[in-house]
């Protein structure tokens, strides 16, 4: 999945079912009193839906740990 007009690729995992999607933003909804943060996703056919934070992962930090890790590798 590329980047899409500068959104970050994101990956949901729920329930064990993986979907991609592209990161808008943090939400902040009040329920039942109470202050909840949620995150907006765009999935890939389109739809946007709201996740816990907890359910997405960016997909760009792992590949850029990856080359860190990497590059600590062939340092040592």
């Amino acid at each position: 999945m590329n980047q899409k007009d500068g959104l970050r690729p994101v990956q949901i995992t729920l329930n064990g079912i993986n979907q991609k999607g592209f990161f808008h933003r943090f939400v902040y909804m009040m329920q039942g009193g109470n202050s909840e943060t949620k995150v907006l996703v765009e999935l890939e056919d389109g739809k946007l839906r709201y996740f816990d934070p907890y359910f997405v992962q960016f997909m760009d930090r792992i590949d850029a740990l990856d080359s860190i890790k990497k590059k600590d590798n062939c340092q040592k």
